[in-house]
């Protein structure tokens, strides 16, 4: 660290990074490398001896015609079902959608629960309510008896979302 001085008069502090490890990582990497048959018997204690026997199941899977040193990535599409499983998720945030079971991947929105003036409502995603993709009409249809009513002790969280099940039929 250096200081110099502007041209107002005022000192200021120029802090410039070192090239290479700080002495501290330096000696941390040396203990580790030198404790490191300590670090792998703790391991295979910890784990009942599942660390070993992945190691040597993993090990016994490497190629020697694979280069060293290379990162193998495989970016495959993740499978999918050939029909969709869904199941009515209301998080914590209040989001109300339909998703796939199999992947989690979110198929619908249907809304939100907000609360307006100290009390919650479940409010479906339409363009009227301020939503730039809007729920299919079919499906607003089958919940539009539900819309912006109010979640209180009498209709809970639960209520909702079991009038949701049976109007959407899903499980």
């Amino acid at each position: 660290m250096t200081t110099s001085q502007t041209t107002w008069g005022d000192l200021m502090d120029i802090i410039s990074k070192r090239s290479g490890p700080r002495e501290e990582d330096k000696h941390a990497k040396a203990h580790v490398r030198q404790n490191w048959g300590t670090i792998e018997k703790l391991a295979d204690q910890i784990s009942g001896g599942s660390y070993s026997a992945n190691k040597a199941r993993v090990g016994g899977k490497k190629d020697a015609s694979l280069a060293s040193g290379l990162i193998f990535v495989d970016q495959a599409a993740r499978p999918k079902a050939d029909v969709p499983e869904p199941y009515l998720r209301i998080s914590l945030n209040g989001r109300v959608v339909l998703a796939d079971k199999s992947s989690g991947i979110q198929l619908h929105f249907l809304g939100q629960l907000k609360r307006h003036n100290g009390v919650v409502r479940f409010q479906i995603a339409t363009k009227s309510n301020g939503y730039i993709s809007p729920l299919d009409t079919d499906l607003q249809a089958l919940i539009l008896d539900l819309a912006d009513k109010p979640l209180d002790r009498s209709y809970e969280e639960a209520d909702l979302s079991r009038d949701l099940k049976s109007r959407l039929k899903v499980d």
